[in-house]
């Protein structure tokens, strides 16, 4: 008989997490956490989500919905530091075999190539957890999941990548698969429809309907149309500055533009280089 998971997308609501060039730490995890539910789902796991949209959970209200109802539960997150820490970790509890947060960390590092910083546990005192997730979840068994450090460029690029980030979900994905045992199949396995499902949630990106603002010490251009010419300039923001909604993200030459909407409705196009802009 297999087993049951619950998927834990972190943080949410006013506890943002992390915030690491211009993404917090809760979108990305409402992200992956959506995407695996939806593709766990379609493999026949039987799996819940913590949290399905930006909500505030108290530790408390988190925890009731995880303690001994299921198997597993993954808790998704991504770390800060200062910009130079860079890969993935995996947590499991004190009372915890290391076995399952190390195959999730194999299954992740092998498919991003992105380093491997440790498999570990964390404790307050003898034999009592650090986190409360390992904690107060009862007989479920824990695995918290670092991503990498929202904050690192390069990690962030990875991230920032959706079919990068598709990867490292369904490489999760597989490992859920192997504990809870049912039968992983690609994504390239599924039927039509499951893949229209699975790439409708990918395109859900977590800056849609977003402020973006100007972090570039000088005049920042924007464009009246997908453009990095001259004559197309319609005007320029100063450091602060910015468009209270993205609309998408498009790609202009070798480059990526934010379209975007001003508070008239006007639509105007944005460089998208977190070396320029942050979304808020």
């Amino acid at each position: 008989m297999s087993k049951n998971v619950i998927i834990d997308a972190g943080h949410g609501g006013t506890d943002t997490g992390a915030n690491g060039l211009g993404v917090m730490e809760k979108d990305w995890a409402l992200e992956i956490s959506r995407y695996q539910y939806k593709r766990l789902k379609e493999l026949g796991a039987q799996v819940a989500l913590t949290r399905k949209g930006d909500s505030t959970l108290s530790p408390t209200e988190r925890v009731a919905r995880i303690k001994n109802q299921y198997d597993v539960c993954v808790s998704n997150h991504w770390n800060a530091y200062d910009g130079t820490a860079s890969g993935i970790e995996t947590i499991h509890s004190v009372h915890a075999k290391s076995a399952f947060a190390q195959q999730l960390a194999d299954h992740l590092v092998s498919a991003t190539d992105l380093p491997l910083r440790r498999v570990f546990k964390r404790s307050i005192s003898t034999g009592v957890d650090y986190y409360f997730l390992h904690r107060l979840t009862g007989r479920t068994e824990t695995v918290i999941i670092e991503y990498g450090f929202i904050d690192n460029q390069r990690d962030f690029d990875y991230y920032n990548n959706v079919s990068h980030f598709n990867t490292a979900a369904e490489a999760i994905i597989e490992g859920i698969c192997e504990k809870i045992d049912v039968k992983y199949q690609p994504v390239k396995a599924l039927s039509e429809q499951s893949k229209k499902n699975i790439n409708q949630t990918s395109k859900t990106i977590s800056y849609i309907g977003k402020r973006v603002e100007s972090i570039f010490n000088g005049t920042l251009r924007f464009y009246n149309q997908p453009s990095w010419k001259d004559e197309d300039v319609y005007g320029q923001l100063l450091k602060g500055q910015g468009f209270p909604e993205i609309i998408e993200k498009i790609k202009v030459g070798s480059r990526e533009q934010y379209k975007v909407k001003n508070s008239n409705g006007q639509i105007f196009y944005l460089t998208a280089s977190p070396t320029y802009v942050k979304v808020i």
